[in-house]
């Protein structure tokens, strides 16, 4: 058995964390990019996760994926890209919110070979 979702449950541990958390655990980078583009890219390969591990995320928790990745969808020169953003920007604030409650109910166990 693999671990399915593993770029997608680490990409929302990240989001979960408090803002020193998340600077500690990012550090050397453009945090608020890092944060973003972690969860970006694993909801562009969300599709390809569920197919290998057999498991399919249930509607209302890919609609909130979504909704959670459209909150870090800004244009270049924001504000919200602002290090001091993720202390007090209500979005950063609500991706850390949105992010705890998903991250449960993200599958860490795929389905066994040969079940069906």
């Amino acid at each position: 058995m693999t671990a399915p979702f593993a770029l997608l449950r680490d990409a929302l541990r990240r989001l979960s964390l408090e803002p020193s958390e998340q600077r500690a655990a990012l550090a050397g980078t453009v945090v608020t990019d890092e944060l973003a583009l972690d969860l970006d890219n694993a909801m562009q390969a969300l599709r390809h996760e569920s197919e290998l591990a057999g498991v399919s995320l249930d509607q209302e928790v890919q609609a909130s994926l979504w909704r959670l990745n459209g909150l870090l969808d800004a244009q270049p020169g924001d504000r919200l890209w602002a290090d001091a953003a993720l202390d007090d920007h209500p979005t950063w604030a609500e991706a850390r919110l949105v992010a705890r409650q998903v991250l449960p109910l993200i599958p860490a166990r795929s389905r066994p070979e040969g079940a069906i």
